[in-house]
């Protein structure tokens, strides 16, 4: 085996570990304005498009941690950290 990690998991970790930065940022930064701002309108009707927050909220349940918990850095850093090169998959 490779002992490296599946490519769903580190697309969660670079997803969680993006979000914790722009999390900690100060509140008048453009980014994190844009990534709390909220969407108007109606969505179109039919399946929807996955949205990226809406990956987010479903990697943060599925990992069992909160929005907060990204203000604490070497916490968040454990928890997504999820995707260990060390471990085997086959």
């Amino acid at each position: 085996m490779c002992r490296v990690c599946k490519i769903g998991e580190k697309a969660r970790e670079a997803r969680l570990r993006y979000f914790g930065h722009v999390k900690r940022r100060e509140d008048d930064e453009p980014v994190k304005k844009a990534m709390l701002m909220p969407v108007t309108g109606r969505r179109s009707v039919g399946r929807q498009r996955v949205r990226w927050r809406d990956v987010l909220k479903r990697n943060m349940n599925e990992l069992g941690c909160r929005e907060e918990d990204a203000m604490d850095r070497s916490r968040w850093k454990r928890i997504a950290r999820a995707a260990d090169p060390a471990i085997q998959w086959e």
